[in-house]
């Protein structure tokens, strides 16, 4: 993929693709590009990255196709920097997010180890203290 295609892909890319906007923009080459794209990519479970964890941050992705092979999130935990296959659960995790300008939420599943589920857990009561602190109530 050259440079200019990958850049195209990163502006037209949506963790959670809607298909009526993807119809009105149909003729953009980007919109098709980063639509193919999207249908490959596995979303059944979701990769974390918790490398900020305890800034209250962390990232989520869909799964490739060789992760899937591998059983990367599934048979092992779905952490980036984790692959433990010991004590697995699995989770549905509100992700709330900003995409082009709009505020958006999803649910995505991720199975997680013992030690990369209570850094889950500490990131949502993270997020709900700060919730609550700006709306107390």
């Amino acid at each position: 993929m050259s440079r200019t295609d990958g850049e195209a892909l990163a502006r037209a890319h949506e963790f959670v693709r809607d298909d009526e906007r993807d119809r009105e923009c149909w003729s953009s080459w980007e919109t098709r590009m980063a639509a193919r794209y999207y249908r490959r990519l596995h979303k059944e479970y979701a990769i974390v990255d918790l490398s900020r964890w305890q800034e209250g941050a962390c990232g989520l992705r869909w799964r490739t196709e060789r992760e899937v092979r591998a059983g990367v999130g599934e048979r092992s935990c779905a952490a980036k920097q984790c692959d433990s296959a010991e004590g697995l659960r699995s989770f549905e995790l509100p992700f709330s997010y900003e995409e082009h300008g709009d505020h958006k939420c999803e649910l995505v599943k991720v199975r997680a180890c013992r030690s990369c589920a209570s850094k889950l857990a500490t990131l949502g009561a993270t997020k709900r203290s700060r919730k609550k602190r700006r709306h107390p109530l």
